[in-house]
């Protein structure tokens, strides 16, 4: 496993939940952090300073993700303040849970947008800029990290835009994996239903899990990091699921 002591990691959707806790477990190893969020400004600004705290650097990108054309300028504004990106971890959603028969056009683009179509036009901004750019360190790989969800092994309902748009990113983190190589890996985590801290994720119905334990965003923050430390990993996913993905 590779150190990721003076790597630069830009987490989207990194100001709450398992994005703040993806992006402060890759701190806590060394990496220096670009928070990128949409309306969360507060807390990405706490916890921009809980990183700091933790003697590395961080910087704030705002951006909605949903406004394909300004994508690229998140990558290129988190870019230039920390001179190059080395992790992107594709962590931003839109999740609906809408019955087929209510899902509207505009809820599909929507999913279609943020969980697909986003993670593909950062990652083709990333590889661009690694192209333009004159001072890369000379042993520069790329890592690119979607997060996915268990459900791209089932077909489950009431949430068919959602279903569809992380289908979609499936398909492209292998897609990617054979287009970016040998500059960038591209890796998945595919998280369960994730335990949070308050009483609605308690009461909230997970589902049989073999191992008997919800994921904690501590476990898909793991699974980041170890894809990020590997040298010899491309095109994976890990499951953080407790086992659900194998349908018992």
């Amino acid at each position: 496993m590779k150190t990721l002591e003076e790597k630069v990691a830009l987490v989207t959707g990194a100001a709450v939940r398992v994005g703040r806790e993806i992006a402060l477990t890759l701190a806590r190893a060394g990496c220096d952090i670009a928070v990128h969020y949409r309306e969360s400004e507060i807390e990405a600004q706490e916890l921009a300073d809980e990183i700091r705290d933790l003697g590395r650097q961080a910087w704030l990108v705002q951006g909605d993700l949903a406004n394909l054309g300004a994508v690229e300028a998140v990558m290129r504004e988190a870019w230039n303040s920390a001179t190059w990106i080395d992790i992107l971890v594709n962590n931003a959603a839109c999740y609906t849970r809408d019955p087929f028969e209510a899902a509207e056009a505009e809820d599909y683009e929507t999913a279609m947008r943020v969980n697909a179509f986003a993670p593909i036009l950062l990652a083709r901004a990333m590889s661009r800029l690694a192209d333009e750019s004159q001072i890369l360190p000379e042993a520069y790989r790329g890592q690119i990290i979607n997060i996915l969800d268990r459900d791209i092994v089932r077909n489950g309902t009431g949430s068919l835009p959602y279903w569809l748009s992380k289908k979609a990113l499936e398909s492209a983190t292998l897609g990617l994996a054979s287009e970016l190589a040998p500059r960038f890996a591209v890796n998945a985590v595919a998280p369960g239903p994730v335990l949070a801290s308050d009483d609605l994720a308690l009461r909230e119905p997970a589902g049989a899990i073999p191992l008997a334990t919800r994921p904690l965003p501590s476990d898909v923050a793991e699974c980041v990091l170890f894809l990020a430390q590997s040298s010899a990993i491309t095109g994976q996913i890990l499951f953080a699921d407790g086992g659900q993905h194998l349908g018992n």
